[in-house]
């Protein structure tokens, strides 16, 4: 059996979807909040960018009719999960095409989706800051970015 030597750091490496349903961005928030975030998670001991992405799709929306199809960007991070603990991240962005038929609604209890017009996303705060940045950058022109602490 294979096994993976246990981190030497805190570093959460992500797998992010920009789902673009239409003409609009499907956005994630933990229900009640303020922000939003892209969808997506953990990337898993020899899991790919890719696989996670659509794996993680697949626990908190359902179906597995997605589509990646384009990268999209990295964004590293730095937050204060509570006082005086800081969590590091990077996030790999990928384009998702979801099929106009699919329903985006939740699986997971804790978190809901809201379709925003991709020329109203900057009038919605998105975490990180420097992600929505670079979305809104890239849905402009289409251009990867790498956005770093």
């Amino acid at each position: 059996m294979i096994r993976f030597q246990g981190p030497k750091s805190h570093i959460h490496l992500l797998a992010r979807g920009l789902l673009v349903h239409g003409e609009e961005i499907i956005l994630c928030r933990v229900k009640d909040a303020k922000w939003f975030f892209l969808p997506g998670g953990h990337i898993e001991d020899g899991e790919s960018a890719r696989a996670a992405l659509l794996r993680e799709l697949q626990e908190e929306i359902g179906n597995s009719d997605y589509k990646i199809t384009s990268f999209v960007g990295v964004c590293e991070n730095i937050f204060s999960l509570e006082e005086d603990v800081l969590q590091h991240e990077i996030n790999i962005i990928f384009e998702v095409k979801v099929p106009h038929e699919i329903k985006i609604d939740t699986k997971e209890a804790h978190i809901e989706f809201v379709s925003v017009a991709k020329k109203n996303l900057k009038d919605y705060k998105i975490l990180p800051a420097t992600l929505k940045d670079g979305l809104l950058d890239w849905v402009e022109n289409e251009k990867p970015f790498l956005k770093e602490i």
